[in-house]
């Protein structure tokens, strides 16, 4: 899975560059991608998974632009829905993964803002690098920082970046 980050990033900032106001969708992915890719290290995980978890990093927010034009929002419930549709678009024709990976993807794609999904699908370096870059940007209110780490932050590599990156 070497250049399968290269080639799916470069096809999801394609995708994003048909949207008005794109531009803070590309860098809040990135990011998530970036934090994702040093969590899932950090947790000493695969490369395997690492580059796993990273594509669904790269297509965990693909489903807000529709979603905004469609519900004139992009609120959890309707970003999922719309991104598991968009995902399994984008990856019709995409033979890096298999069959497996990518019904693996959509659904992480569907669920990426809950936390029980994210463990029993396993991608908590992603739901953390989500939460991280949410906090970092002002989804969330600054006071709910500890709150959210206290219930929501379960790796080790997750909680160092948290802490080093967000102060409370």
């Amino acid at each position: 899975m070497g250049n399968i980050n290269d080639k799916l990033s470069e096809i999801v900032i394609t995708y994003y560059s048909d949207f008005q106001g794109f531009h803070e969708d590309i860098l809040h992915t990135q990011e998530v991608a970036s934090y994702t890719r040093i969590i899932a290290s950090g947790e000493k995980m695969s490369d395997q998974e690492v580059s796993l978890l990273e594509s669904a990093a790269w297509l965990h927010d693909i489903g807000c632009p529709v979603s905004k034009q469609r519900y004139g929002n992009s609120k959890p419930d309707n970003q999922q829905k719309v991104g598991m549709e968009v995902t399994e678009q984008l990856l019709r024709d995409f033979d890096e993964f298999t069959e497996q990976q990518k019904e693996w993807l959509t659904k992480v794609v569907g669920s990426h803002h809950n936390l029980k999904s994210a463990t029993e699908l396993c991608f908590e370096p992603l739901y953390e690098a989500d939460l991280i870059v949410n906090i970092l940007s002002g989804y969330y209110a600054p006071e709910l920082a500890p709150k959210l780490f206290k219930t929501s932050v379960k790796t080790e590599t997750g909680k160092k970046l948290f802490k080093t990156l967000i102060k409370e």
